[in-house]
Order: C-alpha cells, then structure tokens, then sequence
C-alpha cells in the first residue's frame, strides 16, 4: 500500500510539473514587401497562416511602413484569444530613402511579454532591430527579477557573390558588437533572413563562434551547402515557395536555399534553464523535404501542414517562416492586459505624465542607437523638459518601481 500511495504521489507530483510549464512559439518570417505587392490584402492571406501557427513571438522582415505592421497585429492576429502588440516602425536608418524601406519589426503577445526597450544598429545595408522583452512573471508584483528576453531581427545582403558574402560578414560583425553591451547570461534570438548560401560563409561562421561573448548557436545541426542539389536535408529550405515568380514580386526557382534562420543563445540550448529552447522544435514550415526545385505546395504528400496552409504559403511571400519553441516553468500572469490611455504624450517639447500608477516613476529618453538621452525620476511631476535633441527618431520609456510601463515614440522633424 505504501509503495502504491508513493507511486500515486509521483504522478500527481509529475502532474503538477507539467502543468507548470509553458510553450512560447517563435516565428520569423520575411513578408515580402508587405503590404505592398501584387496581391492585395495579403494580410488575411498571412492570417490563415498565424491562425494555425499562433506564434507568441513574430518576427518579421521585409516590412515597408507603420500601416503594414498595424495591419499585421489588428487583421492577422485578430482570432487568436490573447492580446497582441507591436515594436514601433522606424524606416530603415542604415541607407535611408525609398528604395531601402524594407525593415523589421516584432508582434508579440502580451500575456507572455513585455517591450522594455528598443533600439537598433546600423549597416551598409539594413539595419539590425534589437527588442529587450521580458517575461510577465506573476511574481513581478511582488519585486521579484525580471526574465529578459533580447530578439534581435536582421534581412542581410542577398546573392552570391564575395562582395555579398563580404557585406553579410560586416553586418554579424555589427551583430557581434552589440553583444558587448549585454550581460553574459543574457537570453537571446536572432532571426531573420540572412541569405547564407553555405555553413562555410565566414558570416555564418562568424555568427556560431564559440570566442563571443555570447556564443550562438544554430538550433539544429544541418551544415553543408545548402544551395547544393546533392544536400541531404532538403527539410530546413526556405525559399523559394515557388517553382516560378507569381505577380511580378519575388523569388521562383522552388524550394532550394536555406535563407532564413531563428539562431539561439548557447543558455536557451540547456533544458535546466527556467527558459530553454524545445529540442526538435524547430522547422521549416511545410517543408517535408519532398518538394525541392519545386513549389511548397508540391510538399503535399503525408505532411502534417494542410494543403490549404502550404496553398497560404504560397501566396503570401516566396519565403517559408521558421518556427521554434521555447519552454519556461516561470508562471506567467494569467490576466489579459487591458487597453488604456498611455502615461505619457509628447507636445511642445515636454514628455507629459498622464495619472501615474503608484509606484517610482522613471523616465527615460533614448536614441534608435541605445544610448540614454534623458534619465530623470518623475514622482510628482506632471511633465519634464526634454534636452536638446537633434533631428531624428527617439523612444520614451517609462518604468514604474523598475519595470516597464509605457513607451512612446518621438519624431523630431528638422
């Protein structure tokens, strides 16, 4: 009997274990010009897509304006049950102008993250996004630490060529510098499309090398030449979704390069973290493998993603999203966040606080580089001057006792 009632315990205990996990999905997904294009209204298009997926965690690339990136949150995301926001659009600082609009930008979901800050680092090329999440750990209403989770997004050069390759290089360099700025332990994503053509490309390599101060790692372990017909995992390729360009946009040539990748922090591959990547989770979203040189919709035989999915993929751009999970046993608030006025708004100059929560008030103004313009405690103040900015594009973020509250964006015109 004892041993029965022991038995018993385990499995309720190993009950109440799994219970107290929680999957985070992340996607990256190159949109292709989105919204623009020859296909109108590609957002319910890319709607069927989410719907099946339901990522926690989005990170896009190849966005051209704010109008896109609302279209995505309030249509795409629209029947999932939890509340999603956006990054705030800046255009591309790294070669400004409109022939270089493309940028990229994250969606999340409010009940798993919140944005503490955002900034960028520039290029030759595009710039690289970088967004400082953090997990909404129920403990957090009573001081505890919070969880960071830093993503960042990047589209590098694309096509073959070693001045390509040489441009790919110098942006992981960039990439490889703004480690610098972060703890050693932190939690990190880097996604995008990075048009790696091979496991040899010195940015690739430079990417996984283990000298960094954060070293990253690619969740599954597939080198080669992945642009090589004879590549044995033809399963993790990206692009082309079509076997011929549809609409005069995009890329044909079938399903034959590996562009787009969700690389990891070497912590996240330790199952013992309170945060940690799922093994074997990671895919190419309806690629069985089946369909090289040929459209995604070939892939169609004894695969677990519908024909009506591959038919989305499609249509919507001529890259597959790259789909991973992470796990956490930190419980997350089970509460929606509600739609409210913001605490701040900007006019003539001055940052306004509107009804501050209780709590410390900390204010902060930073450029699209990081660095702090303005830090100022606030408690009791109904406004605060700004410094002297120059031209450009600023955020403002709010901190009640240490934590993120609202941020709001700021255009300084000439």
């Amino acid at each position: 009997m004892k041993q029965l009632l022991t038995l018993l315990m385990m499995i309720v205990f190993a009950g109440f274990q799994v219970e107290a996990q929680t999957n985070i999905r992340v996607m990256s997904y190159n949109l292709l010009n989105f919204p623009q294009g020859f296909m109108p209204d590609r957002e319910d298009t890319l709607k069927v897509i989410i719907d099946h997926v339901q990522p926690d965690l989005l990170m896009v690339q190849e966005l051209r304006t704010a109008t896109g990136l609302n279209l995505i949150r309030d249509n795409a995301f629209a029947s999932l049950p939890d509340n999603y926001a956006t990054s705030t659009f800046v255009t591309n600082q790294s070669v400004p102008g409109p022939d270089f609009a493309l940028q990229q930008a994250i969606v999340y979901n409010t009940r798993i993250f919140g944005l503490a800050e955002e900034r960028l680092r520039t290029t030759g090329v595009r710039d690289i996004n970088i967004f400082k999440l953090f997990l909404r750990d129920e403990a957090l209403i009573d001081g505890a630490d919070t969880t960071f989770v830093y993503a960042f997004v990047t589209h590098l050069k694309a096509s073959t060529g070693a001045d390509n390759e040489e441009d790919r290089l110098e942006s992981i360099e960039v990439f490889n510098d703004a480690l610098n700025d972060l703890p050693e332990d932190s939690y990190l994503l880097f996604g995008g499309d990075f048009n790696f053509y091979d496991s040899n490309e010195p940015g690739y390599e430079l990417l996984i090398t283990p000298f960094a101060s954060i070293v990253m790692e690619d969740p599954i372990d597939a080198p080669g030449n992945w642009a090589s017909a004879t590549y044995p995992f033809k399963q993790v390729h990206t692009q082309s979704t079509r076997a011929s360009a549809i609409f005069d946009d995009g890329a044909g040539g079938g399903m034959d390069n590996r562009f787009d990748f969700i690389f990891v922090s070497e912590n996240l591959k330790d199952a013992s973290e309170p945060l940690h990547y799922v093994q074997n989770s990671y895919s190419a979203l309806g690629n069985t493998g089946d369909c090289y040189d040929a459209s995604i919709t070939d892939c169609n035989e004894n695969n677990p993603v519908p024909l009506n999915i591959l038919s989305a993929l499609y249509h919507m751009s001529d890259h597959l999203p790259v789909v991973m999970d992470l796990q956490t046993n930190i419980t997350l608030s089970a509460s929606e966040i509600t739609e409210r006025q913001p605490y701040l708004h900007f006019d003539g100059g001055r940052v306004h606080l509107n009804r501050l929560p209780p709590g410390e008030a900390h204010l902060q103004v930073l450029d699209l580089s990081g660095r702090v313009c303005l830090s100022e405690l606030c408690g009791g103040m109904n406004s605060i001057a700004l410094p002297e900015l120059g031209t450009g594009i600023y955020i403002c973020i709010l901190y009640i006792d240490g934590h993120p509250a609202d941020r709001q964006k700021i255009i300084l015109a000439p």
